[in-house]
């Protein structure tokens, strides 16, 4: 059986595409678009079984919200989604999306776990990542990675959407190859990586030893 969700109060396109091109102006090396993502990309991400199933989703790098939308669309009715965003502009554009279960964040990715710790969040069902990667210091990528894999409840899911390749690289040590689908309604054109969290001796040594 269904059920209906409310669908959230967001900020208008126009808004969001301002706030957008206003981030990218201050941080092009940290946005990783100038205008808001497709509907093409949003459901490529969230219409998953991952998502509808899911209890705690956390998003990084939400940007203006679209894909937090689409999140919220397919997740169930007493599910928590917790948005991070590095950017104050983008992170002010998520906090104007009214839904009960969304809580957003103005802080870094790679302080993933001291900030679940502080929302009370012990068990993530899936991750959602727009951070390009490939414009990260490779420290910090694998810092991020890693994290990511630690705070995943196994059988959990990790979702990125990227322009280049180089989380393939990051995320293999610890979830094996990805699943991929390319995404040419978007501008610009993207790649949604997928994995599962299967916990084996080398992965989980890997993901204990986060700061390294």
């Amino acid at each position: 059986m269904g059920f209906a969700i409310q669908r959230p109060r967001s900020p208008s396109y126009f808004r969001r595409t301002c706030l957008v091109l206003k981030a990218w102006i201050q941080q092009p090396f940290q946005v990783a678009s100038v205008c808001p993502s497709s509907t093409y990309l949003t459901e490529a991400i969230a219409d998953r079984h991952c998502i509808r199933s899911a209890n705690v989703v956390v998003e990084l790098g939400p940007g203006a919200g679209d894909t937090t939308l689409a999140l919220l669309k397919r997740m169930g009715p007493n599910s928590r989604l917790l948005a991070i965003e590095k950017s104050p502009e983008l992170a002010e554009a998520t906090r104007e999306i009214d839904d009960p279960r969304l809580t957003t964040v103005h802080g870094d990715a790679s302080e993933l776990i001291d900030i679940l710790a502080q929302q009370n969040i012990s068990c993530v069902d899936v991750v959602v990542s727009g951070i390009p990667f490939s414009a990260l210091p490779t420290g910090t990528a694998k810092r991020i990675t890693r994290s990511i894999h630690h705070v995943l409840s196994p059988g959990g899911t990790f979702i990125a959407y990227q322009l280049r390749e180089d989380i393939r690289s990051f995320a293999r040590p610890l979830f094996g190859p990805a699943k991929t689908q390319s995404v040419a309604f978007n501008l610009p054109p993207l790649q949604v990586y997928s994995w599962t969290k299967i916990i084996n001796d080398q992965a989980e040594t890997a993901s204990i030893a986060i700061n390294t």
